[in-house]
């Protein structure tokens, strides 16, 4: 009994010993007893320290939204919107509860409930805003500069305010199941552009790219949108509700991306976008007819502009004068005048509007020798640096082709038309970059697809024929 009694006190002083840093080195208890406790420690304080950090998080995103809340239903919407429009736009963390689909910031998780917006959104500029030119003109940054990031994040800035965040906060996880399957069963395009967004750190699927219902509509997980009865009732039952402000009906709510500041590179005086001063200087503001009133009527999604044919065929008004022929000669006076835009037209240095006049054989062929042209644009060198020429046309100002030219042997018909190329400056742009020999094949595909994209968007707008023999 004593001998087991000692052996038993024998036992519990080597514990001991062991308490007391003695004989620890040689015990097998001695990595267990150092690092258990470790470890749990170390456990116990990143769980409090993360959940400190996201409640923490969490508490001041809800003071920002409440915030904006506030001013969202205040008479000052510039003081709303200066806060509103801070980018890269913070979406947030959606609340646990909540289903996945509220949670994605997808578009096409938005058409679950909102399919008619998204039906007119998806063809939109708005949602073509981060397609092939512009993704491959970021690659190239990021392979040629060293401080590529900021020159990168002020074009996103408007193109992809979502991609812009994810660059900043290095929030990219790396591919998703849908970029893995393009890569393998993809197009070239398709691939080409998987592989620029992934080296850009840009995540295809995720909301991020273009500018999309998120973009506009989310700020810290809440929805916000305009003061309109008729989506009250629905508002009030999705995402928790929604923020509603007159703000978003307001043509400051578009300052943000249509309009440079003031401080910004010019040329000739003339800031490369100003289309929101120059609406302001309009008669369409003094009026109260603000963009949304043309652009997004009753809450529509299609974003209409140059690229539409019927929207612009109402904004402007065509004329041909009744045509005369003297001394063999055909005279006539083809007129287009900016009847309904409330701004240049067109904006930017982007598009041209070419009116012709010719003659046409008895086939319908036109006499090259015949024709008369004239631009209506802002053409500038393709470094920016030069004017040729800028003939936009300011709210009811009008532009004539004067047709003075002597009746060409064989022709049949006086044919007069316009043409609308929204991508022009672009066109020239690509077309140039695509002559260089060294250039990444990569960007080669990208500017490629980007080039046809820009060529396809031409079209005809208006074409009367008269006989003339």
């Amino acid at each position: 009994m004593k001998h087991k009694k000692y052996k038993s006190l024998h036992v519990l002083q080597g514990i001991f010993d062991i308490f007391r840093f003695k004989r620890l080195k040689n015990s097998l208890l001695y990595l267990p007893i150092i690092l258990i406790p470790l470890l749990f420690a170390s456990v116990i304080f990143l769980t409090v320290y993360v959940y400190a950090k996201v409640n923490a998080s969490n508490q001041n995103a809800d003071k920002k939204y409440l915030y904006l809340k506030k001013l969202a239903a205040h008479k000052n919407t510039h003081k709303f919107l200066n806060i509103y429009w801070k980018t890269p736009v913070d979406e947030g963390k959606p609340p646990y509860k909540w289903p996945e689909i509220q949670k994605s910031l997808s578009p096409s998780s938005c058409m679950a409930c909102h399919y008619d917006q998204y039906e007119e959104w998806k063809n939109s500029r708005m949602a073509h805003s981060m397609d092939a030119g512009v993704v491959a003109q970021l690659l190239l940054k990021k392979m040629t500069s060293k401080h590529w990031k900021p020159w990168v994040m002020s074009c996103l800035s408007c193109h992809s305010p979502l991609a812009e965040y994810y660059i900043k906060h290095n929030k990219y996880k790396g591919l998703d199941k849908k970029e893995k399957y393009i890569l393998k069963n993809g197009t070239k395009e398709k691939k080409a552009m998987v592989i620029a967004l992934n080296a850009l750190k840009i995540p295809m699927n995720k909301g991020a790219l273009s500018v999309s219902c998120a973009t506009c509509h989310v700020r810290y997980y809440r929805r916000f949108g305009p003061d309109i009865k008729k989506y009250m009732k629905q508002g009030k039952v999705a995402h928790g509700g929604f923020v509603p402000s007159k703000a978003f009906t307001k043509s400051y709510f578009c300052i943000k991306c249509h309009q440079l500041p003031s401080d910004n590179r010019r040329l000739k005086g003339k800031l490369f976008e100003n289309t929101y001063y120059e609406w302001k200087n309009s008669i369409y503001a003094k009026k109260g007819i603000s963009c949304e009133t043309c652009h997004t009527p009753n809450g529509s999604m299609a974003f209409k502009s140059i690229y539409n044919k019927n929207f612009v065929l109402k904004a402007v008004t065509i004329r041909l004068k009744k045509v005369n022929i003297n001394s063999a000669n055909v005279q006539t006076i083809l007129s287009l005048t900016n009847s309904g835009v409330g701004h240049d037209f067109p904006t930017y240095t982007t598009p041209k509007v070419i009116l012709n006049v010719g003659q046409e054989n008895i086939k319908g062929k036109v006499i090259k020798k015949s024709v008369k042209s004239y631009i209506i644009g802002w053409s500038v060198s393709l470094n920016l640096k030069k004017q040729y020429f800028d003939t936009r046309l300011k709210p009811f100002q009008t532009a004539k082709l004067i047709y003075d030219r002597p009746l060409v042997e064989g022709a049949q018909y006086l044919k007069a038309w316009i043409y609308v190329e929204p991508e022009s400056h672009y066109i020239r742009f690509f077309k140039a970059f695509l002559k260089i020999k060294r250039l990444p094949k990569i960007i080669k595909i990208l500017l490629s697809e980007a080039l046809k994209q820009d060529l396809d968007s031409k079209y005809l707008l208006w074409e009367k024929r008269i006989k003339i023999n």
